[in-house]
Formats: structure tokens, C-alpha cells, sequence
């Protein structure tokens, strides 16, 4: 009895120190991924275009896709993208043009991946603008470090949109999505928002190093903006699932898809969204950054 109590002793300190390496036999071919949205704002619209990765990848940078031809159309009107040069794999508008509820907007785009190309293509119809906003204020934590919390108020226009995407921005430096919050409007179905405060931002000289402008902690004349996108539902789903993806919440044992819904069409693997949106914006400026109450 003491011999085998020995041998299964061995086999489990070994069985623990051993290193297992595992081949799934499973090569990761990447695909191409699009972002892009049009908005009833008049401006130059964009699409960003990159490649997905291993998931171990220890590459810090997204591989940009350049060299893609890419129009937006809305019934007979065409809007032709060219690439930033600034920033690659971000395309623009040649001109400015802003986004009409209730119409359907479609992006055909042109594009090699790896050497392999091929025509994508998506369509959204821009929702009815659901939430308005009227004005923001900020109140500085006294119970957290370098905390600063912001209040909405507004009127949620009852079951034009149920989903929302809101962004904050400092000195017109917005967050981009991973640090911004989508909204279901269960809060504020169809009923005005007075002070409803959602939107927490932690900022320090470290967030304004890594992040930008954005992630700066507030000083007095810092212009703090919200931005607020009604969403398709479709575009919300994409969201919600995104943002339920990267702040890890979904349980250990519960199934996790390989990709998020796509509205993105190819013969080509593809992963991304593209959405159209009704936005609205208030902006504050920043007095005393470490007022501790909103305005009554």
C-alpha cells in the first residue's frame, strides 16, 4: 500500500511540474476587420480597416489595411473615401456630409489582406435620434483618487432607440470605443434625466501618457464634452457583446464565441461593424476641477 501511495505521490508531482505543450494543429488566418460609422453630423465620415490576430499574440500594434477603395452610398448618392495619410487605415470622406434618420447607408469597400483581395460590403439604417441631450456637469470623488464622475441631463424620446453609445471628450479629444459605455435606455425609457450620473472617468498622468488628451486629468478650462449615438439594433448588439467581451465578464464556464456578430458581407472571412447613428452633444467647462457636487 505504501509503494503505490508512493507511486501515484510521484506521478502527480510530476504530472504538475512537467510542462504540457499542446499542438491544436489550428493556424489563425487573419481576416480583415472594419469599423465604421456614418452620423447625421456634417463632417468627413470614416471607416477604419485592420486585420485581426492570435489571440497569444504578444504584438502590442493593429495591423492597418492600406490601399483600399472604399464608397459610402445612400440610394443615388455616392461619397468616396481616401486614406488619411496621417493615420493609415483610416479612410475619410473627400467631402463632408451628415446622415438622414431613417435612411439605409451602405459601404462597399475594395481591399487585400495578406495578399488575398476582395470586395466587402455593409449596410445600417440611421434610427431616429432617441436620447437629447440638454446639458453635463462634473463633481470630483472624495472618496477616490483621481476620480471625477459626470451627470447627464436629458430626455429620452420614448421607443425611438433603445440602445445608446456614449463617449466623453476632453478639449474635442474623444475616448475611443474600449473606453466608452453603451447604454440601454432601461434607466430613462421614455422619461427625462435629471443629474443621472453614468459616466465615472479616472484619469491620471499615467491614463494622459498612455491614452492622450482624452485620459488627462481636468483642469480649470479643460472643455469636457458627451457625446451620445442612438443606435440600430444591430449596431447596439455588436456593442453590447464588445463591451461585454473586453471588461471580462463573461463567466468561466459559459460558452464564448469566436467573433461577435458582423453586418459585414464577403466570400472572405470578415469581423467588424458597420453602423449608422443619431448623435447629440453637450459640453461643460471645467471651473474648480475638484468641486465635489454637481449644479443643482
Amino acid at each position: 500500500m505504501r509503494t503505490l501511495a508512493a507511486w501515484l505521490l510521484s506521478v502527480c508531482i510530476a504530472s504538475c511540474t512537467d510542462p504540457v505543450m499542446i499542438d491544436t494543429g489550428i493556424e489563425t488566418i487573419p481576416c480583415l476587420a472594419v469599423d465604421g460609422m456614418v452620423t447625421d453630423q456634417l463632417c468627413r465620415q470614416w471607416v477604419r480597416l485592420s486585420t485581426t490576430e492570435d489571440f497569444f499574440s504578444a504584438s502590442t500594434e493593429i495591423p492597418a489595411i492600406s490601399g483600399a477603395a472604399i464608397q459610402v452610398s445612400c440610394g443615388e448618392e455616392v461619397f468616396v473615401y481616401e486614406e488619411d495619410a496621417s493615420n493609415p487605415g483610416t479612410y475619410l470622406s473627400t467631402t463632408p456630409f451628415a446622415g438622414v434618420a431613417g435612411r439605409t447607408y451602405r459601404v462597399d469597400i475594395d481591399a487585400s489582406v495578406h495578399g488575398v483581395a476582395a470586395h466587402y460590403w455593409a449596410e445600417d439604417i440611421m434610427p431616429e435620434p432617441g436620447f437629447q441631450l440638454d446639458s453635463i456637469d462634473y463633481a470630483y470623488s472624495d472618496l477616490v483618487k483621481d476620480l471625477w464622475t459626470i451627470a447627464i441631463w436629458g430626455k429620452d424620446r420614448f421607443k425611438l432607440s433603445s440602445r445608446y453609445l456614449a463617449q466623453v471628450g476632453i478639449n474635442n479629444h474623444f475616448k475611443p470605443f474600449d473606453q466608452s459605455y453603451e447604454i440601454p435606455d432601461d434607466h430613462f425609457d421614455g422619461m427625462t434625466a435629471e443629474r443621472f450620473t453614468a459616466l465615472p472617468l479616472k484619469h491620471t498622468m499615467e491614463t494622459w501618457r498612455a491614452y492622450g488628451e482624452c485620459c488627462k486629468p481636468l483642469e480649470a478650462g479643460d472643455v469636457v464634452s458627451v457625446r451620445v449615438s442612438s443606435l440600430s439594433e444591430g449596431y447596439g448588439e455588436y456593442l453590447s457583446g464588445y463591451f461585454h467581451f473586453i471588461t471580462g465578464t463573461i463567466p468561466i464556464l459559459t460558452d464564448q464565441p469566436t467573433n461577435l456578430a458582423t453586418n459585414v458581407h464577403s466570400s472572405e472571412p470578415v469581423v467588424g461593424y458597420f453602423g449608422a447613428c443619431a448623435v447629440c452633444e453637450a459640453s461643460c467647462v471645467v471651473g474648480d476641477p475638484f468641486k465635489k457636487e454637481y449644479r443643482r
